[in-house]
């Protein structure tokens, strides 16, 4: 390694480091909770998703939202002690924050019947015009803080109705809380993602030992899109799409572990050194093999004005874990049975016979 390029490698790592540190520590702690919470309580109605994205006009950003609630029929499950949990760290941390916030405005009233709460802050000063200057919404009594460089919002509804008076709504509660921040106002999306480059980033990531490689296509027409199921499928149930790209299986916990730390490591690192690169999508979180939503994803169109997507995944299942790297003309289908599918193409399936035994027997126990 030459002098020089060390110097760089030095610089760009640290750029990297400067960059997600901006993230408040009280959030990501927040945020880390929840996702335990999640799963040591089994709270089926909790989602939660974060994303960094960059654009023409914010610049690069790191967005967090997360939704939980309580139908009438939870109430008493094992959800509640989830839902519970999820509001108290919250307050706790929301109360916390408030102390140093730039501005913050705090609403709650408690009827018996109906609990509402209502916090929305700045953590940092506005920096100038639009989209950086602060923007408080008032709504009532209810405020939503927007624009700024870092802004966290809160609401919550609780309804107790009185079971004598069947005038009365279900039992109900919903919180939202969200979180936005600007890792760098002058990062603003210039240019298309290469995705060749960032292949090239991650191809020492995805080729070591222990992760096996095949090739997979997945194709669907506009006819026959609405009358099938897919474990992924766009929004526009009638639109067609051709997707190809390489499928990765990882049998081993402690190498899918480390690939996906070094993964994610890797992809930072790019998007810190190619600052004007657009991205809709970049999952920070440690344990992304268990969402179903992207790792990372770009959009942008062809000469013909056909959408043009580069999708990748990092997911568990069958008892194995999978990295999906995917390339997309249209809209993007992927079908049930995945794990063992070499082609798809319009509900005719091509199976891979090798290599996916385990999982085949994984499929019928």
């Amino acid at each position: 390694m030459t002098i020089l390029k060390g110097v760089i490698i030095s610089f760009l790592l640290s750029y990297s480091a400067h960059l997600w540190s901006q993230i408040n520590p009280q959030v990501e702690n927040l945020l880390n909770t929840f996702y335990t919470l999640k799963y040591v309580y089994d709270y089926k109605n909790f989602t939660m998703t974060e994303s960094m994205y960059n654009s023409v006009q914010d610049g690069l950003c790191f967005e967090a939202r997360i939704t939980f609630f309580l139908d009438d029929q939870s109430w008493e499950t094992s959800n509640a002690v989830g839902h519970n949990q999820v509001l108290r760290r919250t307050r706790q941390t929301l109360d916390e924050l408030s102390q140093s916030a730039e501005t913050i405005h705090k609403w709650e009233t408690h009827s018996g019947k109906h609990d509402t709460i209502n916090y929305a802050m700045f953590l940092k000063p506005g920096a100038g015009g639009i989209p950086y200057q602060n923007h408080m919404i008032n709504n009532g009594d209810k405020h939503w803080a927007t624009g700024g460089l870092e802004s966290i919002n809160m609401e919550y509804i609780a309804t107790h109705p009185n079971p004598e008076e069947l005038t009365e709504p279900i039992r109900l509660a919903r919180g939202t809380l969200t979180y936005k921040c600007v890792l760098d106002t002058l990062a603003k999306a210039t240019e298309d993602f290469s995705t060749e480059a960032y292949c090239d980033a991650i191809k020492s990531v995805v080729n070591q030992k222990g992760v096996s490689m095949r090739k997979v296509h997945y194709k669907q027409d506009s006819e026959t899109a609405g009358k099938s199921k897919f474990f992924v499928k766009g929004d526009d149930e009638l639109a067609k799409g051709d997707t190809y790209g390489i499928h990765y299986i990882i049998r081993s916990q402690d190498i899918a572990l480390s690939v996906l730390s070094q993964l994610r490591e890797v992809t930072k690192e790019y998007i810190a050194s190619h600052i004007h690169e657009a991205f809709n999508m970049f999952n920070p979180r440690q344990n992304d093999f268990i969402s179903t939503f992207p790792f990372l994803s770009s959009n942008t169109k062809d000469a013909e004005g056909v959408k043009v997507s580069f999708t990748v995944f990092t997911l568990f299942s069958k008892n194995y874990y999978h990295i999906l790297v995917l390339y997309t003309k249209g809209t993007l289908f992927i079908p049930m049975d995945w794990e063992i599918i070499k082609d798809y193409d319009n509900g005719v399936v091509k199976y891979y016979d090798n290599d996916t035994k385990y999982m085949k027997r994984s499929k019928n126990k």
